[in-house]
């Protein structure tokens, strides 16, 4: 028995021993060992390479049981999870929300609003027994203009770019599927020891004219050092264009999704429609290091299906 099985089984031993014959509800379980992101059917965009890639780690559940007129949270549940259900009998409906680690940070957990929620119907819940749901499935909610960039470093014939960060100081890996997040391209960028910083930027600007917008940074990321995210905008019509530290972003030896919210800072410039995002990779020890990014999006809320 491992841990997890072993505090399901303690709460479940707690509860029997608390409760009067009166009042007594015999529990139940819920399994979920996964939730991923798919492609949206007859939305061709959302099935391009690394479009999916994503990094669900926990959920919110609720459930409407039969009969029942108020739906109710059960509460968030790290992946993979067996949780004890004071429930048994049919269950109108169950509603599974992904949530993510907001701007990398595992105690900042959240519903992320550009997937959708999971809605399962005709289950049953049985004294003693696990309701198996597996690995669910969640797809994207963003219309195309909703989706202020996406770059996924793939390399085509149609688009022989050297993709949307700036030329200067990037390469770009055309066929290194071995390295690549997803796919088979990637981007790098390489700091020697002679340098601190190397900065460099998304090419073009972007505009959001709706102030309550949410608006979301993805990307993937491998490093052996760290780096900056940086927003820069105007406070104010007519007035000079600030930058904005948004976050660091650590190393990783391995590859990481990260979900960066950018609503605070574009907050602190007052909502100024026209933006622009740049990033520099740090030499923090007199190190050389390289940082490698692949799957760049950039999501609003101003255009959700």
């Amino acid at each position: 028995m491992n841990l997890r099985q072993l505090i399901v089984a303690m709460t479940a031993t707690l509860l029997l021993a608390s409760c009067n014959d009166e009042d007594f509800v015999a529990p139940s379980f819920l399994n979920i060992d996964a939730i991923r992101l798919v492609p949206t059917p007859g939305v061709p965009y959302t099935a391009a390479e690394g479009f999916c890639s994503a990094d669900i780690v926990s959920c919110y559940v609720e459930a409407l049981y039969k009969g029942g007129t108020k739906v109710e949270m059960l509460g968030l549940y790290q992946l993979p999870f067996t949780a004890l259900v004071l429930y048994n009998g049919e269950v109108e409906y169950l509603v599974v929300s992904p949530a993510v680690k907001i701007s990398g940070i595992s105690g900042l957990q959240s519903y992320y609003p550009f997937y959708t929620r999971d809605t399962l119907r005709g289950l049953t819940l049985t004294t003693g027994d696990t309701l198996r749901l597996d690995t669910l499935s969640v797809m994207h909610r963003v219309a195309r203009k909703g989706i202020l960039l996406f770059e996924p470093f793939e390399y085509s014939p149609e688009t022989a770019t050297e993709g949307s960060l700036s030329v200067d100081s990037i390469q770009w890996h055309r066929d290194a599927p071995a390295e690549a997040c997803s796919g088979r391209g990637y981007a790098s960028v390489h700091v020697p020891d002679t340098l601190i910083t190397v900065p460099f930027s998304i090419k073009r600007d972007f505009v959001v004219n709706d102030p309550t917008a949410i608006i979301y940074l993805e990307l993937d990321s491998r490093s052996d050092i760290p780096f900056e995210v940086y927003m820069h905008a105007r406070s104010s019509s007519g007035g000079a264009i600030e930058r904005q530290r948004v976050m660091v972003v650590n190393p990783s030896s391995d590859w990481r999704h990260i979900y960066i919210n950018l609503g605070r800072t574009w907050a602190a410039f007052n909502y100024y429609p026209t933006f622009h995002v740049s990033f520099s990779a740090l030499n923090v020890e007199g190190k050389e290091g390289d940082l490698r990014l692949d799957n760049l999006k950039l999501v609003t809320t101003s255009a959700l299906l």
